[in-house]
């Protein structure tokens, strides 16, 4: 059992658990804490999810009240903040959970009044020759600039469309020159802001219709075979870093036997953030199409909020969910 709790001393039993220490699951901690509940907030990796995994030098501009930020000292701030309203913070992994709320850990069990699931997303992967060999141990495949001095100086193809991409060539372009960004589709789908960014200050090589089909090299990745889909044409492109920046898949394996009704691949919720599952509410990416920590935490605190109001029944809501 992690260090970071006192929960031999306290008990396995909680108001609130929840599941995931990025921006929803630590916005739901503070929350649930700050009214009075005993809340626990379980994370399997690193607090922060992707903004301390994948984006930890990348700087939030759209957190509100917060103009510029670093990933990891929001992060930072979020993890203090949480443990002085008296949120226990247990780094475990969660492996499964069980319709009547108990929560099995790589470590041991717990059980809880309310689940509030916010487990986040994972990068998605393109499945192409050469993408899970160079991916390990630096060897030139990443999913964003997670270390500036892996990209200093060094051929780089970014691959998608969205704002992650985009905000890849933005902080590639601060440590190397030769970059270049691949899509599939003929336009980009990031914010317009960042889009006129790169274009007009010529960040990058644009290469719309564009897929990557096989990465290569020898101890490193060397070249990238690419393929125009309007026009057929196939070609080798050296380069020495590729970022894979094309989405993310929601965290759902775990919650398999819970019979949670699903939104495509997100996890269905109401306005409330409650699940179809009797206490169980969700927040975050794994619900919302819009990925911004400002988004998540705002649904953190929202789930926290009626989890509050499920398990105290004040007087003053009216009708209790």
């Amino acid at each position: 059992m992690s260090s970071e709790s006192t929960e031999q001393q306290d008990g396995n039993e909680f108001d609130v658990a929840i599941l995931g220490g990025g921006p929803a699951g630590l916005s739901a901690g503070i929350i649930s804490a700050y009214k009075g509940l005993r809340t626990v907030v379980f994370e399997g990796g690193t607090w922060g999810g992707l903004l301390s995994t994948i984006y930890p030098y990348k700087h939030i501009y759209n957190y509100p009240g917060v103009p510029k930020v670093l990933a990891t000292h929001i992060v930072s701030e979020w993890v203090r903040q949480a443990a002085d309203q008296g949120v226990y913070l247990i780094r475990e992994r969660v492996t499964s959970v069980s319709p009547d709320h108990e929560i099995f850990t790589t470590e041991g069990v717990y059980k809880a009044k309310v689940v509030i699931i916010a487990t986040g997303m994972r990068p998605n992967i393109l499945g192409i020759p050469g993408e899970d060999k160079f991916s390990r141990k630096d060897k030139g495949v990443y999913p964003y600039v997670t270390e500036p001095t892996f990209f200093r100086d060094k051929r780089v193809l970014v691959i998608g469309g969205g704002d992650t991409a985009l905000d890849a060539v933005v902080d590639a372009h601060k440590v190397t020159d030769e970059i270049w960004i691949a899509h599939r589709k003929d336009e980009f789908r990031a914010a317009e802001t960042t889009v006129s960014k790169v274009v007009d200050d010529k960040m990058a090589e644009i290469l719309f219709n564009t897929e990557i089909i096989e990465i290569s090299g020898e101890a490193e990745v060397s070249q990238v075979k690419l393929y125009n889909n309007q026009t057929d044409e196939k070609w080798t492109l050296e380069v020495d870093r590729v970022i894979v920046a094309i989405g993310l898949i929601p965290n759902t394996e775990i919650f398999a036997n819970m019979n949670l009704e699903m939104n495509g691949k997100f996890i269905k919720t109401d306005i409330d953030m409650r699940t179809n599952v009797e206490g169980v509410y969700a927040a975050g990416d794994i619900v919302s199409v819009y990925q911004l920590a400002t988004v998540a935490a705002a649904q953190g605190a929202l789930a926290a909020h009626n989890a509050y109001k499920y398990i105290r029944k004040p007087y003053w809501n009216g009708t209790n969910p």
